[in-house]
């Protein structure tokens, strides 16, 4: 930890410290400072270097299963420590992504989008995977709504960026957001804290762990968080964009011996929140229903819209409830030189998320409910071994997962004439739409990967992963425009179906639409890698590697379509990790070239959304991350993200814009668009923060000031690039904090001020189908919000 013996430096002192520092940030990759490597200490330790009182304090990460110093670690990961989370008030991936360059967070229904490096998929849809895979404690999470559960006592976060299509389990095209939770110790230790803001915030935090013998530890934590709502449902009067969760986690750690480690664990999380879907527009620019309303609806009561973009104006309030719930193991056995390691994991995931699809106070399509019901395990063997010259790993894993899911919509009977039925009497809901299914997946992969050091300097890096995934699906389909809709119903399947597909069962709706029911599918990849790191000097690392990433296939629910190929993305990357002045200026650089194959996208139909390939995308970018420490009471960071991306091969009808280009057709002769050229969906080409904290020493202890500033370019939410509904326009959003550390190292206190500006800006957005008028809504980053934290550890 950082020494507290600083004293305040005059303003004139610290300008002549900043002096040399841009000439330092330009030349840093060609200076060599002679100093002797720095030792490793424990995963999660903070590490100083150079002199105590003045560098930039370092983090042990365990991104290659091995623990080593961030700087000496030749991929693009940006690690957080437990502490520095708390005192930002980091407690979710939504307020992380401040401080990771290229990472985006938008959701919809509850269901979180995670973009990084352009590499997304945008989606409502359940049993979808996200290509940016999410693990806890080393455990896969497949289920994309947990991503969302709060942060607490963490050692730290690590954030890949890149693909990692060797060391880890599943689906990691685009990176890989690990949380490494803090683990039981031999000394009794926690800390209790509270936190009370606007909105009626109120957060209560806390964990205590230690002994209960010799061979024993324990470690148990927990989080508890309210906030009133942000908006309001005028329709209804009642709030919106609210949260309620609750968190628990115990860990308990046997020693038998002082070779084997056994740590189980055991968590449970629960939310209730209101998130509001909030109407931007339509993809035409006209009126939700275009320029004219369709002769069905003609007479109809138009729906009431909101006064203002924080609120909506829906008949029926947006509802979001989640569960998890999980049980996991580490063994641990140190033989010598090689460590053999068990990770198992069982997750339980429920979610049901209810929503107004045509954003309107009209009784149109309302309600709509996401529903997902996921339990999982998984298996994971490695035998790792670490020698003076070469380390490496040998692995096995596997993954079983039942998911069911289900998407319900009720609709009002004005549509009937659409299905050839007479015109109703009176306007009421009908059950409408229901999309029912069940995804099997069984996923196998052995792995190895190898580093061998040459000349102290030199290291290369070879590696190799064989997937095997079989998914299994049950897909059922029928639209009820006679039922009265009642939300007791909602979820229940209809006794007459229109589509059906899955082993065992009649196959209806397929006739004659030339694709064939497959309700089973295998998908095979091979993904190597290969490295090249070559350590400078003591302080400066260059490295360069090729990674092939690969996300499994998966089907469609509730239409008849062939079941979705896989994506595969080759991933080239160089970069450099240099630490400077004594340890008081840090530079990463760096640079990537993707070549995208099959890419997974999703697009509209008549009633819903599918996923389908587009062809082909190339991706380059560049990024820097830059902490420069010119006096010990002031420290500058920066970091920053430019992008490029562009579909190279992607032919596709858009739903809302029926008549295509005018030229373009797709395979089946449909008026359709040529993407080529198109930008992908939520990857602002420019991205960045920079921010500076400066720290003054008292009797009573440090106070650290800090602002930021948080910049995102424009971006658009679908492959279409439509503009204005279709694009999010660019955002800056300014931060401020106060935070305080006792002298004693046990009281500390902060004051964070987030979105200062306080500006209703739009995150990221959602095509709607053209049964809902092609409504594009959008999810609203929290407005300014001011937060006092007290806290106390020991």
């Amino acid at each position: 930890m950082m020494n507290h013996k600083r004293h305040m430096k005059s303003p004139f002192r610290i300008a002549r410290r900043l002096a040399p520092w841009m000439y330092g940030v330009a030349l840093g990759a060609f200076i060599i400072p002679q100093a002797e490597a720095q030792t490793v200490a424990p995963a999660g330790a903070e590490q100083p270097q150079g002199d105590v009182d003045s560098a930039i304090a370092e983090i042990i990460v365990t991104a290659q299963k091995r623990s080593e110093s961030v700087q000496k670690t030749p991929l693009a990961i940006t690690a957080i420590g437990g502490e520095n989370l708390r005192i930002a008030g980091i407690s979710n991936v939504s307020t992380l992504i401040q401080s990771v360059p290229g990472l985006q967070l938008g959701q919809f229904f509850g269901v979180p989008a995670v973009t990084l490096r352009g590499i997304t998929l945008n989606a409502l849809n359940f049993g979808v995977e996200n290509p940016i895979a999410f693990h806890t404690d080393g455990i896969y999470y497949g289920r994309p709504a947990t991503a969302l559960s709060g942060f607490y006592d963490l050692a730290r976060v690590e954030v890949l960026r890149g693909a990692q299509g060797t060391l880890y389990g599943r689906n990691a095209t685009g990176g890989s957001i690990n949380i490494i939770t803090a683990d039981p110790t031999g000394d009794l230790s926690g800390y209790a804290q509270l936190t009370y803001g606007n909105y009626n915030h109120l957060s209560v935090e806390g964990a205590v762990g230690g002994p209960l013998s010799d061979k024993v530890q324990v470690r148990l934590a927990g989080r508890w968080d309210y906030h009133d709502g942000y908006g309001r449902n005028e329709a209804t009067g009642n709030d919106i964009d609210d949260n309620r969760e609750r968190a628990i986690r115990g860990k308990l750690k046997f020693l038998p011996s002082e070779n084997l480690t056994i740590l189980l664990s055991g968590d449970y999380y629960r939310s209730n929140t209101h998130p509001g879907i909030h109407f931007q527009g339509t993809i035409s620019g006209g009126p939700l229903w275009g320029a004219v309303p369709p002769p069905f609806l003609v007479g109809l009561t138009p729906g009431r819209a909101p006064s203002k973009l924080r609120n909506i104006s829906q008949e029926y309030d947006p509802t979001s409830d989640s569960t998890f719930w999980g049980l996991g193991s580490t063994i641990t056995l140190e033989m010598g030189s090689v460590t053999l390691r068990s990770i198992t994991g069982y997750r339980s995931s429920k979610s049901a998320s209810l929503g107004d699809v045509d954003l309107t106070s009209a009784s149109l399509i309302s309600p709509a409910r996401v529903a997902d019901d996921a339990k999982q395990f998984s298996q994971e063997l490695q035998l790792v071994g670490q020698s003076d010259n070469a380390n490496w790993i040998l692995g096995g894993y596997y993954f079983h997962e039942k998911d069911d899911g289900s998407l319900t919509s009720g609709f009002s009977n004005v549509f009937l004439p659409l299905f050839g039925a007479p015109a109703p009497a009176s306007v009421f809901n009908t059950q409408g739409l229901y999309t029912g299914s069940q995804i099997k997946t069984d996923a196998f992969a052995a792995f190895a990967q190898y580093t061998r050091k040459f000349a102290d300097r030199l290291s290369v890096t070879l590696g190799a992963r064989y997937s095997v995934e079989i998914k299994k699906t049950i897909n059922q389909n029928t639209v009820d425009l006679f039922t009265p809709f009642s939300l007791d119903f909602m979820g229940t399947v209809p006794a007459a179906l229109q589509i059906q597909c899955g082993a065992g069962l009649p196959t209806i709706g397929y006739a004659g639409s030339g694709v064939t029911c497959d309700p089973k599918k295998t998908f095979k990849a091979f993904t190597p890698k290969i490295g090249v790191d070559y350590q400078l000097t003591p302080q400066t690392l260059l490295y360069a590697s090729y990674t092939r990433g690969f996300k499994s296939g998966t089907f469609n629910f509730g239409v008849v379509q062939d079941a979705v190929k896989p994506e595969k993305l080759d991933d080239f990357e160089a970069g450099i990790k240099t630490t400077l002045l004594d340890g008081r200026l840090r530079a990463n650089l760096a640079g990537f070239y993707y070549n995208y194959k099959d890419v997974q996208v999703y697009n509209t139909r008549p009633t819903q959304t599918v996923l389908e390939n587009a062809a082909a995308a190339k991706l380059y970018g560049f990024e820097a991350e830059i902490v420069a420490k010119p006096d010990p009471a002031l420290q500058i960071d920066l970091n920053g993200s430019y992008l490029h991306t562009r579909y190279t091969d992607y032919i596709a009808a858009d739903q809302l814009r029926p008549g295509g280009d005018g030229v373009t057709v797709n395979s089946t002769g449909q008026p359709a668009f040529n993407l080529k050229g198109n930008r992908l969906p939520q990857a602002p080409r420019l991205s960045g923060r920079l921010g500076a904290a400066y720290t003054l020493t008292s009797a009573l202890g440090d106070f650290t000031l800090r602002g930021e500033a948080v910049y995102t370019g424009k971006l658009y939410i679908t492959q279409f690039n439509t503009s204005p509904a279709g694009a999010v326009n660019a955002r800056t959003r300014f931060n401020a904090s106060l935070a305080f550390s006792g002298r004693d190292g046990h009281l500390y206190a902060s004051l964070n001020a987030k979105n200062i500006a306080n500006k209703v800006r739009v995150i990221n957005g959602y095509a709607g189908s053209p049964l809902a008028g092609g409504a594009v809504s959008g999810y609203l980053e929290a407005p300014r919000t001011v937060d006092f934290t007290i806290g106390y550890k020991f």
